[in-house]
């Protein structure tokens, strides 16, 4: 640590940092005079919704920036160094060596057509001096950190003969492996499972204790930082709104925006969940000029002064800041005395009519032999799957990547026939998909595309259909004048509704959501699981919610199915699943869930989940888990084990079910 006479200085200090980008409709100010510090080994995690800021604040400190984005102004100093102040070239000697960087996707990081070896070689000859031979050993040695198995096997492979979950390990490899003071994860996790994402934290946070590393942590979610930072900083249009250790920002939050972003998380304790605040309105356009406060047309506590006065960043205890005219934010006004109505669980009066019913499930996928003379294998996607829905129910399927989740889904919507088995279905079955952008045609307004299932289907004529239109986009929570809009011309939350409007336009009696929130921010997560949960209760749709995030699973689900290699090894109530897992890979699975609470997380296990999923292509006598699981014995390797009645209410797929 770097000391002035006998005061810390900080390795990362960035003072009033502004960036901007010019776009055809204006100067977008995205990073508006930002400023903190970082001291040697201490974690920071930035948060805020999607436009806040972040990445752009993270690319500018590095001077990642590409066109149309510059910075305009303020000091970046690492180490007593203005980054400001040097060149191109003086900043690479820096990336890599001083500074590591950790990416959201690592398959756009790593060169698909190298090997990881030549990958990882190389940058640690030349920033550490050492000679092929023991490069490659501190290689291979750091992938042993990152827990990759096999290291000396594995360093000769391709990215692309990786899980994303290890590619990741080999991205955070190659960034400690120069030994660099500071580390810049920006959204390392949200595309991982919760098993391979605590995976990567624990070696995060392992890994940069013992080298004293730095780290600036973006992300979304709320229970990572919980679980990983020492400090948070709370970004909101382009600006820190609020700094303060991880204590105080879950314990004592004092902006009206940190308070209102913790209320949107749905509680992993509650018996009887309730429904989630959100916030009201969006953020504002960053291309218009903001006086005053940029929260305050979302804020309950707004005043006069609040739309003149741009509030700074104050002191609000021993290291806690925070930019807000409100002492205590949305604490110190009055609150809504009638409480907010519970999440009802399925109670229509149809809710013994089964309306899906699948029976001994199968879909294999045969591997192509063509220009190979390798024999020929199968991956059981699906593998002997049984699930019952009923009517205004939601079945919450879980699960990591590879379990058979999407195929089931598209097993259910006719777009994978079975290999085998069968699958009944009362009435229509209709899909929202994770990303509706990409499934709405850019350059058709909002009324034309909740229209098209009509058109096809030859719905009624053009007055009913608009009515019908006008109807739909009422009941998903939106204004008549979005259907003249473009999809560009919508937020992400928006945009989803749209398409449950879309998915609702034929009166289907069942939906099938495939990760519907993963892209989402938790203020926009709470209205869609808000609206999924209205839609249930006023339609009596029922609902199978595909996801691999547990806490929205088990806010929104009345059963939950958790599968494991295309295999369904509990069912039952959501409640008990959650509460009392059955099945060991269940337990691993919400011990895996980081809970929004440092105090909790502080108590919990590090432990985590060893080993990797095996492969689908191999024929497993046994139980799939077995590998992976603490309890397993040769009864366990030897015997599958069937799924069947473990309570009342419950069935579980293991020998040893508690």
């Amino acid at each position: 640590m770097i000391h002035q006479g006998n005061i810390p200085v900080p390795l990362l200090d960035v003072r009033n940092l502004r960036t901007e980008f010019e776009t055809d409709s204006g100067t977008v100010r995205a990073v508006d005079d930002a400023s903190f510090a970082i001291m040697p080994g201490e974690r920071i995690a930035v948060v805020g919704e999607s436009g806040s800021g972040k990445s752009a604040m993270a690319m500018s400190i590095l001077r990642l920036l590409v066109y149309p984005g510059r910075v305009v102004g303020g000091d970046v100093l690492l180490d007593g160094t203005n980054l400001a102040q040097l060149g191109e070239k003086q900043l690479n000697a820096l990336r890599g060596r001083t500074v590591g960087t950790v990416f959201q996707d690592p398959m756009s990081s790593l060169d698909p057509v190298m090997r990881v070896s030549k990958q990882m070689v190389a940058p640690i000859m030349r920033n550490l001096g050492m000679s092929y031979k023991d490069a490659y050993a501190e290689a291979v040695d750091w992938l042993r950190k990152v827990g990759i198995p096999d290291p000396e096997r594995r360093i000769t492979a391709f990215p692309f003969e990786m899980s994303g979950g290890m590619r990741q390990r080999v991205m955070i490899a190659m960034a400690l492996s120069c030994r660099p003071k500071l580390l810049i994860a920006d959204e390392p996790t949200t595309a991982l499972d919760v098993t391979i994402q605590a995976q990567i934290v624990e070696i995060m946070k392992t890994l940069t204790t013992q080298a004293n590393t730095a780290m600036l942590f973006i992300t979304h979610d709320l229970g990572l930082v919980a679980r990983l930072a020492d400090k948070v900083a709370v970004m909101y249009a382009g600006r820190i709104v609020e700094f303060g250790t991880v204590a105080k920002i879950f314990g004592a939050p004092c902006h009206p925006y940190t308070q209102s972003l913790l209320r949107t998380i749905p509680s992993p304790t509650a018996l009887h969940p309730a429904r989630l605040p959100q916030i009201p309105g969006l953020p504002p356009d960053m291309k218009q000029g903001i006086q005053g406060c940029a929260f305050r047309e979302r804020c309950a506590a707004a005043t006069e002064q609040c739309g003149r006065d741009t509030p700074k960043l104050t002191d609000r205890g021993v290291n806690h800041l925070a930019a807000c005219w409100q002492p205590e934010g949305l604490a110190g006004i009055a609150q809504e005395a009638a409480p907010r109505p519970e999440l009802r669980r399925n109670d229509s009066p149809f809710r013994d009519r089964v309306i899906v019913e699948i029976n001994n499930l199968n879909k294999h996928f045969i591997s192509s032999a063509f220009l190979s003379r390798a024999k020929r294998t199968v991956v059981r996607a699906v593998n002997g799957v049984n699930l019952r829905v009923r009517q205004g129910e939601t079945l919450g399927v879980v699960g990591e990547s590879g379990c058979g989740k999407s195929t089931l889904a598209r097993l259910l919507l006719g777009l994978e026939h079975p290999t085998s088995g069968e699958i009944f279905t009362e009435g229509l079955t209709q899909m929202v998909f994770q990303d509706p952008a990409s499934s709405f045609n850019p350059k058709m307004r909002i009324r034309s595309i909740i229209e098209e299932p009509l058109i096809v289907k030859r719905k009624g004529d053009w007055a009913s259909r608009q009515a019908r239109v006008e109807k739909l986009i009422d009941l998903v929570g939106l204004k008549l004048n979005h259907l003249d809009r473009f999809p560009s011309q919508l937020s992400g939350g928006q945009l989803q509704r749209v398409a449950v409007a879309r998915a609702l336009a034929l009166e289907p009696s069942v939906v099938v959501a495939d990760e519907p929130t993963s892209a989402l921010d938790v203020s926009v997560r709470a209205q869609i699981i808000n609206l999924l949960a209205d839609l249930k209760q006023e339609l009596g749709v029922a609902f199978i919610f595909i996801s691999h995030d547990l806490l929205t699973v088990r806010y929104i689900s009345d059963r939950i199915a958790v599968m494991y290699l295309g295999e369904v090894v509990e069912y039952g109530p959501a409640d008990l699943v959650f509460n009392s897992p059955a099945h060991p890979y269940t337990r691993a699975l919400i011990d895996a869930v980081p809970i929004p609470d440092p105090v909790k997380e502080a108590r919990r296990s590090s432990a985590v989940l060893q080993g990797e999923l095996p492969s689908p292509l191999d024929e497993i006598h046994g139980c799939a888990f077995a590998t992976r699981c603490p309890q397993a014995n040769q009864r366990c390797r030897d015997e599958k084990p069937k799924l069947r009645q473990h309570q009342k209410s419950r069935e579980a797929a293991c020998h040893y079910a508690k």
